[in-house]
């Protein structure tokens, strides 16, 4: 019964952080400065992905660098690191 509660909370968040990175997405392509935008996030991302990592033996989360991961956090910025951190703790 607790088993499936976390799945589907985790489904839920899976569905959300994907409508908000949808969002994100589009506010980017509208923005006059887009590149400008995008690379502010993308620095954001790494060094929230290197400090959670950094931190790891404090708050017991760690992110593994992957493609999507890294991908998702260039792209997406903190959005995106703070969902996997999210997904990391539900799941």
């Amino acid at each position: 019964m607790w088993g499936d509660f976390l799945k589907t909370l985790g489904i839920i968040a899976i569905i959300w952080l994907s409508i908000c990175a949808f969002v994100l997405l589009i506010l980017h392509i509208k923005s006059h400065k887009f590149l400008k935008s995008i690379f502010l996030n993308a620095i954001l991302g790494f060094t929230a992905i290197a400090v959670i990592n950094l931190t790891q033996k404090f708050t017991g989360v760690f992110v593994p660098l992957n493609w999507w991961t890294v991908g998702g956090s260039g792209i997406f910025g903190l959005p995106c690191v703070c969902g996997v951190v999210l997904l990391q703790i539900l799941i």
